[in-house]
């Protein structure tokens, strides 16, 4: 890697909103700890930085609504955990019981999203960090849970007064992280164009990143767009990063436009060099996307460093000098999608301009938001009622089988700790609280994940507290312990464990001096807590993928057909709202991903649960590729219009819809008898007879030596539709094949 991607990555990660959660929670965890320590009174500072570490849990980004109730409740619900656990500590049968009510009520918190679970976790922490303290009578447990309410207090205070001071941070933060997958999105499908790539797992790299790409949408819609509809943003900062947010979701489907049949285009070319010229040009657009995502992040301006219509003219210029190589116009059709991808590139690099622009604040006055588009139907509402708690108290619900999969597996940690008279139970329950998920496969490899990540940050304390004896390097370590657990806790858990060892071995150090057997408790403890949860999510109700991957199938399915409906309205000269067709994109992109990531869940899973890998993975690129080609008429209708409109256009549509529905029936047994195979259409003969016709009267005008015709438009804009329409065809067909080798 070069020293200048290095040097990218550590600003990237300076300037992300993993890093400045760190550091605030890092401050609101070490300070009071330090003040109380100062006066001789640790153990109080220690309980206050708990409240304070497990209310920051909560502190996930949303609006500012969202984020006071959000902390309010964990407060509260902390506070009264704290209280309760401490009280029930001498009684063994009551505290496994309120052991086995709190992991169940806390864990069905996951009904309310990311917040609602972490709210959920931060409780279960400070129920775990409470049975760590063996001596509290009724009286120092009063005091230990008002210190943890203290703590979760001074938390709630530090967070809300740093949005005040910089309100826009967590927005900037998300907006320039989803800029950089979206670069890195880019950058995925680069590799299309480079000499001996395997189309096949490249498919597999870029539908991983479209998952991430997706989820950091999602994220920057739920900070800005709520916030926007909210009227809580109307400033030019706010502004310029809805119209930066709104492009950038319009960037992606014109990368996504760019589909093409890259093996076929490989052999067209191999023996010229224009494909590795495509890929340098789009790497010098990831760049500069790389550049506004990094200037978006930490609130600077940005400026184009790569002449981008420069390289674009070098790459078309490749272009005329092998169309002049081809002697008749039939052959230099090939070159068709070539100039169809550098036309695509162009309209990119002219987005790519304009966000440069908006980073500076320039030409706010003259750019608007669509008062059509009303931004509130693109943030997905979570409901915070009991109405929702109570319809998932169902074991068809998998957040309940979760539930009570914790209950029961703290449960059983908490008696093997009092059997085996084990002296700290508390790490046991607290690698099963942490590590235990709703689904098997990250349940696994977050076991494997915290163990490396144990022994290896074991090894490193054990190391350090062998080599140097001097408390002010133990606790600077500490303390840098601290926030690189933090840092890294929401993206690389391996890592967030290796700090968060060390600095749980550290603090033992001054509290309990004891160095190796802490070591080899902590190792033991995750060993013992880390196999419970595994086997728990084995044996008890687990929840297979390969159960719902048809499900997800189904609703992929059925939201490209509605975005292929509402894209195809063009070409027959109906009018359709822009709202509309994009939240139809929105819809398509988001079954995607939940798609792809349920089938990333499934090949976690032990083999004999993968059921038919290989054709539902088949069926996914199949579909990736249907919305890319659907992108393409989408992005050609929408910047350039259809001018030679086609009666075929309509025929095929209705036959390709027909298709789809015939699809979704397949996908689901219950309906898969009543699929009917799509009826006969002669509209693809008669528009390939029309393009024909067109390319010979384009000859005859080039014998004659005319320039640009009507008749050349037309034959560029139906060959181009026409393509697409063949492509889908063909893509409707394989899916077809795929399903009925019974996935």
């Amino acid at each position: 890697m070069r020293t200048e991607e290095q040097i990218n990555n550590v600003k990237n990660f300076l300037y992300s909103y993993h890093f400045s959660n760190g550091m605030r929670t890092t401050i609101s965890v070490v300070v009071p700890s330090l003040v109380f320590a100062y006066f001789g009174m640790l153990d109080l500072g220690i309980a206050m930085s708990m409240g304070a570490l497990c209310t920051a849990l909560s502190d996930v980004p949303g609006t500012i609504v969202h984020k006071r109730n959000g902390l309010i409740i964990s407060t509260l619900l902390i506070f009264f955990t704290a209280l309760g656990t401490g009280l029930l500590i001498p009684y063994v049968i009551p505290m496994s019981i309120w052991i086995a009510v709190c992991c169940f009520m806390f864990a069905m918190l996951l009904v309310y999203g990311n917040r609602g679970g972490n709210i959920g976790t931060g409780c279960l922490l400070v129920m775990v960090s409470i049975l760590g303290e063996t001596q509290l009578t009724p009286q120092l447990t009063l005091l230990h849970s008002s210190m943890v309410l203290l703590g979760s207090i001074w938390y709630a205070v530090l967070a809300l007064i740093l949005w005040q001071i910089r309100p826009y941070l967590n927005v900037q933060q998300a907006l320039g992280d989803c800029i950089l997958q979206t670069a890195r999105y880019l950058e995925t499908r680069a590799n299309f164009y480079t000499p001996g790539v395997n189309v096949g797992e490249n498919y597999k790299a870029v539908l991983a990143q479209q998952v991430i790409v997706n989820e950091k949408q999602e994220n920057v819609r739920e900070l800005l767009l709520k916030r926007r509809s909210a009227q809580q943003g109307t400033t030019s900062i706010n502004k310029s990063m809805v119209l930066i947010f709104l492009d950038m979701v319009d960037l992606q489907e014109q990368i996504m436009a760019s589909q093409t049949d890259y093996n076929a285009l490989r052999e067209d070319f191999k023996d010229e060099d224009i494909l590795e010229k495509f890929h340098t040009l789009i790497l010098e657009f990831t760049q500069e996307l790389k550049n506004i995502g990094m200037a978006v992040a930490a609130g600077q301006r940005s400026l184009p460093k790569t002449n981008l219509k420069f390289e674009m003219e070098k790459v078309k210029q490749a272009i005329a000098d092998i169309t002049l190589k081809l002697p008749t116009l039939k052959e230099r059709t090939r070159t068709i999608p070539l100039t169809n991808i550098l036309q695509n590139l162009q309209d990119m690099a002219q987005r790519i301009y304009n966000l440069h622009r908006l980073t500076r604040l320039e030409r706010l006055k003259d750019e608007s938001i669509d008062p059509k588009l009303e931004l509130s139907k693109f943030t997905t509402r979570q409901k915070y009622d009991f109405e929702t708690f109570r319809d998932n108290l169902t074991f068809k619900s998998h957040i309940f089988r979760h539930a009570i999969r914790v209950s029961l597996a703290t449960l059983l940690g908490y008696g093997l700790g009092i059997v085996l008279h084990l002296d700290r139970v508390y790490w046991i329950l607290l690698t099963i609280v942490v590590i235990l998920k709703p689904g098997f496969g990250l349940t696994k490899s977050r076991s494997i994940q915290r163990l490396i990540g144990t022994v290896t940050g074991a090894l490193f304390a054990a190391g350090l507290l062998y080599l140097t004896h001097n408390d002010t390097v133990i606790f600077v370590m500490m303390l840098l312990c601290i926030l690189g657990a933090y840092s890294f806790m929401s993206f690389q858990y391996t890592l967030s464990v290796f700090f968060v060892t060390p600095f749980i071995i550290f603090l033992l150090h001054f509290l309990h001096p004891s160095d190796l057997y802490n070591v080899t408790q902590r190792v033991l403890d995750t060993f013992i807590g880390g196999s419970i949860a595994f086997f728990a999510n084995m044996l008890l109700w687990p929840t297979w993928e390969h159960n719902f991957v048809p499900d997800y199938m189904k609703k992929m399915m059925d939201a490209n057909r509605k975005y292929f409906e509402l894209v195809m309205r063009a070409y027959s000269n109906e009018k359709v709202a822009v709202q509309d067709l994009k939240l139809a994109r929105k819809d398509t992109y988001v079954a995607a991903a939940n798609m792809m990531s349920a089938f990333q869940r499934m090949l976690s899973e032990p083999k004999s649960k993968q059921k038919n890998g290989s054709a539902v993975y088949h069926y996914v690129v199949l579909n990736h590729t249907l919305t890319s080609h659907t992108a393409t008429l989408a992005a050609y209708s929408m910047h350039h219009g259809v001018q030679f409109p086609r009666p075929e256009y309509r025929e095929i549509t209705d036959y390709l819809l027909h298709y789809m529905d015939q699809l979704s029936l397949l996908i689901d047994p219950n309906t898969s008898n009543n699929a009917q195979p799509a009826p006969q259409v002669h509209a693809f003969e008669r528009l390939d007879t029309h393009l024909e016709n067109l390319v010979q009267l384009r000859q005859q005008e080039i014998n004659e030596g005319k320039g640009a015709t009507p008749t050349r438009d037309e034959m560029l804009e139906t060959k181009q539709v026409h393509d697409q329409l063949v492509a889908i065809l063909s893509l409707v067909k394989d899916m077809n094949k795929a399903l009925t080798q019974k996935i």
